[in-house]
Order: C-alpha cells, then sequence, then structure tokens
C-alpha cells in the first residue's frame, strides 16, 4: 500500500503529519487518524448543542511490542517524551491518561499535531485525546468499542458521533443542524486570553425557541467574564443573531451565531472591541473522528 504520505488525493493537512512521522523515525507510520475539535453551545444546558469543526488532531502512529510509548508533537518538536520513563510534558497528558485507561500493555510510537492551542474554544485537548483513544484501539485493543472509548474520553461523544449537518443535543440524541442550508455560520472568536478556571456554570431557565436569543440568553445568565461579554455585545450590535461565552480552559472564547454574509463586519465590530487582536474560526458542522487509511 502506498504510504499516506504519499498520496496526492488525500488532504494536506492528512498528509503532514505521516510525512512528518517518516522524517522523524525513518520508516512510514503504521495508522493515520484524526479526531475534530468541537463546539458545545450552551454548555452544561439541557437544550446544549455540539458540533464539529474541520480543526481537529492529527496521529501517526505504529504499534511496538517493547512496552514503550514513545511520543512526538509537531507542535512541541523539541519536547519528544516516553512514557513510564521521567515527567510527562504537559502537551503528552492527554496522551498519557487516555493509554492509562485504555491499558496498553505493549507500545507505540505516535506523532501528533493539534490545529489549534488548548483555550481557543474547539477543545483541542480533548480531539487529542479521541485521536489517540483510536490509534491504540487499532494498534493494540481493537475489541474496545466507540461505545468504549466514549467511556474512556471525558466530553468525547460529540467527537465520535459527530455528523456533518448536524447536532448532539444534550441528551445524545443527533438533529439537524445544518447551518450551509440556511446561510448561517458560527464564529468561534479566540480571544488569546488564558488564564486560570472560568467562573462556575450557572444553571440558566432559557425558553426561547430562536437559537441566536437563547445562546444571547444564555450568556447574559452566566457569571460574565468582562472580556467575553465585550466580544458578545459587539457582536450583537454588528448584528449577529446570538452570542455566548464558550467553556474551554484555560482560554476565554466566545461563540457568535451570524448570517454568513455578516461575517466580515461582525469580526471587524469585535476586534474593534478587543485589547488583543482575536483569532477567527468560521465553522460549519462536520463529521466525527476516523481512521484516515
Amino acid at each position: 500500500m502506498t504510504d499516506i504520505a504519499d498520496r496526492p488525493e488525500v488532504a494536506p493537512e492528512l498528509r503532514l503529519v505521516p510525512h512528518a512521522f517518516r522524517q522523524v523515525f525513518g520508516r512510514p507510520a503504521g495508522g493515520v487518524w484524526y479526531a475534530p475539535g468541537t463546539v458545545t453551545l450552551m454548555a452544561g444546558h439541557p437544550r446544549s448543542l455540539a458540533v464539529c469543526a474541520r480543526w481537529g488532531a492529527i496521529v501517526a502512529g505504529e504499534r511496538r511490542d517493547d512496552g514503550v510509548l514513545e511520543l512526538a508533537s509537531i507542535n512541541r518538536p523539541a519536547e519528544r517524551a516516553s512514557l513510564w520513563e521521567g515527567t510527562v510534558p504537559p502537551w503528552a497528558e492527554p496522551i498519557a491518561a487516555v493509554a492509562e485507561k485504555i491499558g496498553v500493555r505493549g507500545g507505540a510510537t505516535l506523532l501528533c499535531s493539534v490545529d489549534l492551542p488548548r483555550g481557543s474554544g474547539l477543545a483541542a485537548a480533548t480531539a487529542l485525546a479521541c485521536a489517540t483513544a483510536l490509534a491504540l484501539r487499532d494498534l493494540h485493543r481493537p475489541d474496545l468499542s466507540i461505545e468504549d472509548l466514549i467511556a474512556v474520553v471525558a466530553d468525547s461523544e460529540p467527537v465520535f458521533r459527530g455528523e456533518a449537518g448536524r447536532a448532539l443535543g444534550h441528551d445524545g440524541d443527533l438533529v439537524p443542524f445544518d447551518l450551509a442550508e440556511s446561510g448561517r455560520r458560527l464564529l468561534v472568536v479566540d480571544t488569546r486570553i488564558r488564564r486560570g478556571p472560568p467562573l462556575p456554570l450557572v444553571r440558566a431557565t432559557v425558553l426561547d425557541d430562536d437559537l441566536g436569543r437563547a445562546l444571547t440568553g444564555y450568556h447574559r445568565a452566566q457569571h460574565r467574564d468582562p472580556e467575553q461579554d465585550a466580544v458578545v455585545e459587539a457582536a450583537l450590535a454588528a448584528g449577529a443573531h446570538g452570542a455566548c461565552a464558550l467553556v474551554d480552559e484555560p482560554g476565554r472564547p466566545v461563540v457568535v451565531l451570524a448570517d454568513a454574509s455578516a461575517v466580515r463586519p461582525i469580526r471587524a465590530a469585535i476586534t474593534a472591541a478587543c485589547s488583543l487582536a482575536p483569532r477567527y474560526l468560521t465553522v460549519l458542522p462536520t463529521g466525527g473522528a476516523y481512521r484516515v487509511d
């Protein structure tokens, strides 16, 4: 089989990681796995909705049988690690937790890449944990089901069960959420602010059937962070249907629901209201985690 790094029909971002694996370790990877980041609207609320985004985590890896779990990251090229031998660097903590819970007795060599930093609004650490769980399952524990992996990785159900044009509800049901058809977009705003744990969520009562107004009502019922509040108010003033804070520690991101045609002026209004230039991601719901090759 042709190494996935050499297959032009595969998306460039999916070829990059196996190519780097071959450069670092001198041989092709035995497999490549992808898990998307997720955006959760109204986290902790009975009407919460979670969707997959096209940015996420990619893991290239191979099985080994000497009990060593060797790790490298495109995002941290100088911080290679071998689990169970010394201190685990912070970027590898999601991988270490998954390996321990799955109970890998053999070993693996893994090279990973995460599109976005923690706290940007897309649950990057969860995406990395899910891609790792898929890889270790396929390499060592093929007896494990997707439901087993959902039990291993906290808050991972949207990552494993996500579908394009649909959202996962609080009750675990997939519901239609075709933003492309409706001409709307989710605009994720990474304020680039990183600090300690967010304020506790308030169990808000949101009765409005309109999603935009529900998002805003949910936001205004929370303990409000000033930077997130400024983004929400700027977006609403510029014509957004609704907006609310996202929970993605240690960041202070926001999600905005807007017409596709209004995204550019809303971005300009938010940038003008922020002391730091935000990072923007325009999201349409995509599919969940899978093995690439």
